[in-house]
């Protein structure tokens, strides 16, 4: 089990972090059975900076490896975090990441079977904002039962 509770899964003989992660695998896989996806890397990894020298001390690279680099068969090609919830840490290296590679398309999914699509995915940033929608008109709702 990872600090975060997910529990660590093998499909294929691959390694996984998380069920959710080894279904989004699946899922991946049948769309390019269908022919709609025409590559699927595992563990891409983008640079967030390079190694440098600080006062006389060395500091490594930073580098953000994300779950999936996934080409589509019109050539769209996008990276793939899975994510069931944010830490500050990760949310930071995201930033960075994407501030540095602003040419890639990095996108966070979660898996939501009250709100996803029909396999239960949806994009992160979508189900943050229902949720946080969600969350405001119980508050409305609950002050204006007073």
């Amino acid at each position: 089990m990872t600090k975060y509770g997910a529990e660590k899964i093998t499909v294929d003989g691959i390694k996984f972090d998380s069920k959710v992660e080894a279904e989004y695998y699946e899922h991946l896989l049948k769309k390019k059975e269908l022919g709609i996806v025409t590559d699927i890397e595992l563990q891409p990894v983008l640079n967030i900076h390079p190694a440098f020298t600080y006062r006389g001390k060395k500091r490594q690279k930073m580098d953000y490896r994300l779950d999936f680099r996934v080409v589509y068969s019109d050539g769209y090609e996008v990276y793939i975090d899975i994510k069931g919830m944010a830490t500050p840490d990760g949310n930071m290296k995201r930033k960075l990441v994407e501030y540095f590679h602003r040419d890639k398309n990095i996108i966070w999914i979660s898996k939501s079977v009250k709100y996803g699509d029909r396999f239960g995915f949806i994009e992160y940033d979508e189900l943050k904002k229902i949720r946080a929608a969600n969350k405001r008109a119980k508050t409305k709702m609950k002050r204006g039962n007073k």
